[in-house]
């Protein structure tokens, strides 16, 4: 089941629970003040009455409605009067929502509500591997000065090309909605690249955008999982539908899957669906451009080389400066 479809169901239980918990107080004050059911009876009748004025025709049309509303209000207004001389809220009768905006259906019209978007924030965070780490590795802490600024071979130092980087997945998580625009993260271990993945996610997340993060060993044996669940021929497409739907998908350790056809047949598919849907994806890897070629199938490199920016990460090994210091 995906995000929005879980979370709808959230809802309705909500709903369902506020309704049991009014009919529950409804029950307790009838048998205590009759005199409110007989008030919530006749403004159920009147309506009705008001219904079916409004579609009258007929000089006694506006007096009869002046009629019903004036009976309304003093049905109200009755009302009112006998739950505070009992020391109970005005309201006491009436539906509780958690969300008064939407009335805890998401939606104010056709747009989403606040309460729905905080919602699918908190669901993405729970679905997402590395919450844990997402709260230290954001672009807030991100720190420059763990990157050589000697230049190598001549060319730019690690510090100048991870400045460009590091801009670059800024403007690529501020434009999302914007662009149409896949990367590739090239470079050793300890570079940095899964730290600007989660923090790309990080801020995705916040802005209430659908992620999905996996390693390419996990990815294949999610599919696989699936693939084979004879039992149920749904199950397939049911779990694998937010890998093929989000709006952005990183996968990372690309190569250290095993070099089997099927995982390279997962990882063609992924690519290949969302690439003709228009899905966004980062992909991070430990290999280099020659050994992608070497591993994956001509289709799938060319469709890597072909549709994503790539970033060369360059440099000593952050986590074993990080090691040093402490």
């Amino acid at each position: 089941m995906n995000s929005i479809q879980t979370i709808m169901n959230e809802y309705e239980e909500i709903r369902e629970k506020n309704r049991r918990e009014l009919e529950k107080r409804k029950k307790e004050l009838y048998s205590k003040l009759p005199r409110l059911k007989e008030i919530d009876d006749e403004m159920v009748s009147l309506g009705i009455n008001i219904t079916k004025a409004v579609l009258m025709n007929g000089e006694d049309k506006e007096k009869l409605l002046e009629e019903l509303h004036k009976k309304q209000t003093d049905l109200k207004i009755e009302k009112a009067e006998i739950l505070t001389a009992n020391n109970y809220p005005k309201d006491y009768l009436q539906m509780k929502y958690n969300c008064n905006k939407c009335k805890d259906t998401g939606y104010i019209g056709l747009e989403r509500c606040g309460c729905l978007m905080q919602k699918l924030i908190a669901y993405q965070y729970k679905q997402f591997k590395l919450a844990h780490r997402i709260s230290k590795e954001n672009f807030d802490n991100f720190n420059i000065n763990y990157y050589s600024s000697k230049s190598v071979d001549g060319g730019i130092s690690p510090r100048e090309n991870m400045e460009h980087i590091f801009m670059e997945c800024i403007k690529y998580t501020k434009d999302f909605d914007r662009h149409n625009k896949n990367l590739l993260f090239i470079g050793r271990p300890g570079l940095g690249k899964t730290f600007l993945c989660n923090s790309i996610a990080k801020d995705l997340l916040d802005m209430g955008k659908s992620v999905i993060y996996q390693s390419a060993p996990d990815l294949v044996d999610l599919v696989r999982k699936y693939k084979f669940d004879f039992d149920n021929e749904e199950a397939e497409d049911e779990a694998l539908r937010d890998i093929y739907e989000c709006d952005l998908l990183i996968i990372d350790d690309l190569g250290t899957e095993l070099g089997t056809q099927f995982s390279g047949l997962v990882i063609y598919n992924i690519l290949n669906k969302r690439l003709l849907e228009n899905k966004k994806m980062i992909i991070s890897t430990n290999l280099d451009v020659d050994e992608i070629i070497k591993t994956y199938s001509e289709r799938v490199s060319s469709r890597i080389f072909g549709n994503f920016l790539m970033y060369e990460f360059f440099g000593e090994d952050i986590r074993l400066k990080l090691q040093n210091i402490i």
